[in-house]
């Protein structure tokens, strides 16, 4: 890992150790007090999203989420002008459908792995996110991009469809019209745009991509953990409810935050007026 990416404070390059000695090849990691950040890193590629792209993402993500110092995990882009050239189409398109497979199950990869996380994942979007770029923002919790990040689904331009980003896409984008006429036509769109169609939360100047996605990561590390975890698992499976289940499954998931130790030190912290002292997670 270049030194430049270190922690300056002593005390944090010690705790970076153990991220500095996995050895990843195409990602540069480190820890910002209780801040997991995941930076990508194939400059000749544009970070497309290559089998050991991918293989390290997950590596990093699970040991972030396995660590019980990190409450928020952040993805942003080592290069100045890129967060994600979509899949790597230099990998090829097998003619054998077995091996066909097998190259297409990559992304899909990442895509589950970053939804069965415990913790909340910022994408934090710089330049170019097409194709499996748009998908990886999409499938973060959370998007932060620069005013000058570009969006879009080209594959249908080289005889594809993105059709490993459509589940995602369809629960992000509020018109079911507008996420395939995106799909169809492979239009590129602006940051901007993105954030109208809810598939960003916050469009920031490029200078402040970083600072003002650290910052929401910071303010979403402040809460209690369990309750985080909870919460967003409880998210998430709501989605694939009707509506009398998913009440049902509130409740039950409501008395459970409620008696827990968090969720007691957290009403306790509230009628005496002080800061709650969370619990952390292991």
């Amino acid at each position: 890992m270049p030194p430049n990416l270190l922690v300056e404070n002593p005390v944090e390059r010690r705790q970076n150790k153990k991220e500095e000695c996995m050895g990843y090849e195409t990602i540069l990691v480190e820890r910002r007090e209780t801040i997991g950040i995941i930076k990508l890193n194939r400059p000749k590629q544009r970070n497309a999203l290559g089998t050991q792209l991918i293989t390290d993402i997950i590596r990093a993500l699970h040991g972030f989420d396995n660590d019980p110092e990190v409450s928020v995990i952040v993805i942003m882009s080592n290069l100045p002008r890129v967060f994600s050239a979509g899949r790597d189409l230099a990998e090829g398109s097998a003619t054998d459908i077995l091996k066909q497979r097998e190259v297409s199950s990559g992304p899909p990869q990442l895509w589950l792995a970053l939804r069965s996380l415990r913790k909340v994942v910022i994408a934090a979007v710089n330049g170019y996110a097409l194709a499996g770029g748009t998908g990886l923002a999409a499938c973060c919790d959370l998007v932060v991009a620069a005013e000058d990040a570009v969006f879009g689904l080209p594959e249908i331009n080289v005889g594809l469809f993105p059709f490993t980003i459509g589940p995602t896409m369809v629960r992000n984008i509020a018109s079911l019209k507008k996420c395939l006429e995106l799909c169809v036509t492979g239009d590129r769109f602006s940051a901007q745009e993105a954030e109208s169609i809810g598939l960003v939360n916050k469009v920031v100047p490029p200078d402040r991509l970083e600072a003002a996605t650290m910052e929401l990561a910071q303010k979403i590390a402040s809460k209690s953990p369990t309750t985080l975890q909870i919460g967003k698992q409880f998210f998430y499976n709501m989605l694939d409810m009707e509506f009398t289940q998913a009440t049902k499954y509130a409740t039950e998931m409501l008395t459970i935050v409620a008696t827990s130790e968090d969720g007691k030190e957290g009403q306790r912290a509230f009628i005496e007026k002080r800061e709650p002292k969370w619990k952390k997670l292991t």
